[in-house]
């Protein structure tokens, strides 16, 4: 499209108000909110699932652009060897699902989320102006996502296939396994806040003109994690998002791209931080949120804490999970077991997984006869499936309906359990029946079903788990951040009590490690000049007029220093013979007197060129 040149003019003309804007940082307390709008075209994707994509999706922006998403420290401990040069950066930008002053015509009230389903086409609805649209639908030919490059908030977006767009799979869409982050859409909205991609038109002399990304040929495929990738002359920032990586293999913004983005923003795209204003209100009046960093919900973003603070049981990390194996034989219509655990939670019970084998079938018993019974230490209780009985808990679902056959197999499901507030902590009871009322059914269930955010066994123990850390403790399960690295000649020194101290290997900062120094003479003009000094030491010169070895310089019998002895050499002496003391060029031998030796001495030499 360059080659079109009222394209190339527009282009142009974003790139010169790029260049123009201020390269000072921004202040973050006041935040670049960017609106978001999201459309679904032809998925097939329920509503529900579709606003749980769309807020997990955004949610993951704003991780990626503060540079708070959980892999950033794969950042932190592989660029100190691989790319020592180059920072990565937190953004002010941020993103909300709009949930204010909608336009007219698609159905949407106050307070209902900017998410439309079959109502758009194409990936252009003027309508939309003034937001980030992002475009959901099934993209031909293997192609994730596109976007302009550099955009204009006039009813243009980002267009996602329906396999990349956030982290979760419901609705009958599946996520893809190496595009499963989010992180097509953060690549798309990079290009839509005007970041080309680091190896620009190919080849070794294009560029993505951020000065801080080096120079590549082409993009990177897969997950080269902890790998050294050099194309051109320097190693190939593969990380960055705006690479063509697995979505595990993408987790930063080089500081030169966050301040292209930025500027990009603050120049062009004043019509989406404008209506921003009414179409991301929110409740307090500033943004709301957990704002203690020792929280597991901390929200980086928050100015005002609304009081939604959760923490990890005393022991345990605050994403901990727990694994509960069970196995029910022969249960008839209406009959269980019980089973109890000690455990707690941070916030509310999360992902309910469940594996289940189902066998020894007989009177017309299905798998998703299974009904499970989950009551917290409060007294607060959830089933799931069953047929027609019932423990009179409150209804999470059914199983799948794949479930609703009797044939005897492996059976798998996922439920999310968060709406329902199960939380606390010390006994926790699950009851497994037969939920099918007649008396001749009976069935066998076992397997495994893993609740996320249950914390329960033995107290996990925290410390650095990075090997390549200094402090790095073989028995911690969990990081607590506290992790030290070393880089060049520095070293860490660990106390008795575990605090670690980082030395200066290399105190005057010249590159050689202090025990590597070498004190020296670094003259090469002096008789002790030592190649390997790496420190200056005291040097010894020669003599004037002798070498290192004490031996004379030039010609000593050429007195007029002509370059040849001959007749005014010998008639320079003998205006000089006989001086015992204080002699000039005529004392030959340097015994401080002119005499015959010295008469002798230039004779001998009468004749040669010096």
């Amino acid at each position: 499209m360059m080659g079109l040149a009222g394209y190339a003019d527009a282009f142009q003309a974003k790139v010169n108000a790029v260049n123009q804007a201020s390269e000072n940082a921004i202040d973050c307390a006041t935040p670049l909110i960017i609106p978001v709008a999201v459309h679904f075209q032809n998925t097939g994707i329920p509503e529900a699932c579709a606003i749980e994509m769309a807020l997990d999706q955004i949610e993951i922006l704003n991780e990626d652009f503060s540079a708070t998403n959980a892999d950033i420290s794969e950042w932190y401990s592989q660029q100190p060897s691989i790319w020592p040069n180059i920072s990565n950066a937190e953004s002010c930008i941020q993103f909300c699902l709009a949930t204010t002053d909608h336009p007219a015509g698609f159905g949407l009230a106050d307070g209902d989320y900017a998410v439309t389903i079959d109502q758009t086409t194409g990936d252009f609805n003027a309508s939309w102006s003034g937001y980030l649209n992002f475009w959901v639908r099934d993209i031909s030919g293997g192609i994730l996502g596109y976007s302009p490059l550099g955009g204009s908030g006039n009813g243009d977006g980002v267009a996602c296939t329906t396999s990349a767009f956030s982290s979760i799979s419901c609705g009958g869409n599946t996520i893809s396994s190496a595009f499963n982050l989010g992180r097509t859409i953060t690549h798309e909205v990079g290009h839509y806040l005007l970041l080309n991609h680091p190896w620009g038109n190919g080849g070794c002399s294009s560029s993505d003109n951020v000065a801080d990304t080096p120079v590549t040929s082409d993009p990177v495929f897969g997950c080269p994690s902890g790998q050294s990738i050099v194309n051109c002359t320097e190693p190939v920032l593969w990380p960055s998002y705006m690479d063509y990586c697995n979505d595990a293999c993408l987790f930063m913004f080089s500081a030169g791209q966050v301040t292209r983005m930025e500027n990009y923003l603050t120049s062009s795209l004043q019509n989406l931080l404008n209506n921003a204003v009414t179409a991301c209100q929110d409740p307090c009046d500033s943004i709301c949120g957990c704002t203690d960093p020792d929280a597991c919900n901390y929200d980086t973003n928050a100015i005002e804490d609304n009081g939604s603070c959760t923490y990890a049981p005393e022991g345990f990390p605050c994403d901990c999970s727990t694994d509960v194996e069970f196995a029910v034989a022969n249960l008839t219509g209406g009959e269980g077991e019980t089973m109890t655990l000690d455990g707690a939670t941070s916030g509310a019970l999360g992902l309910l997984s469940i594996d289940l084998d189902y066998s020894e079938v007989a009177g017309g018993s299905w798998a998703g006869d299974f009904l499970l019974g989950i009551c917290d230490p409060g007294g607060t209780c959830v089933e799931l499936g069953g047929y027609d009985l019932t423990n009179g808990y409150t209804d999470a679902g059914d199983w799948p309906g794949g479930w609703n056959v009797g044939d005897a197999g492996n059976y798998t499901a996922s439920i999310d359990l968060s709406s329902y507030n199960l939380s606390g902590e010390g006994n926790w009871t699950l009851e497994f029946y037969n939920g099918y009322s007649a008396a001749a059914s009976s069935a066998t269930w076992a397997g495994t079903i893993t609740l996320d955010g249950l914390c329960s066994g033995d107290v996990a123990v925290s410390g650095c788990t990075d090997s390549n850390a200094c402090n790095f403790d073989a028995d911690a399960a969990e990081d607590d951040g506290s992790c030290v690295f070393v880089s060049g000649c520095d070293f860490c020194v660990i106390a008795a009590n575990g605090d670690v101290t980082v030395v200066d290997g290399d105190t005057d900062e010249d590159g050689v490690c202090n025990d590597d120094e070498v004190a020296g003479c670094q003259d090469d003009t002096a008789c002790n000049y030592d190649a390997l000094a790496t420190d200056p030491g005291s040097c010894e010169y020669a003599a004037d007029g002798f070498n290192c070895d004490g031996n004379a310089l030039g010609c000593p019998e050429d007195l007029n220093g002509n370059g040849t002895v001959e007749v005014s050499d010998v008639l320079l002496l003998l205006s000089e013979f006989g001086c015992m003391s204080e002699c000039s060029v005529a004392d030959i031998d340097g015994d401080g007197a002119v005499s015959v030796g010295d008469i002798l001495l230039l004779l001998a030499a009468f004749g040669e060129e010096c």
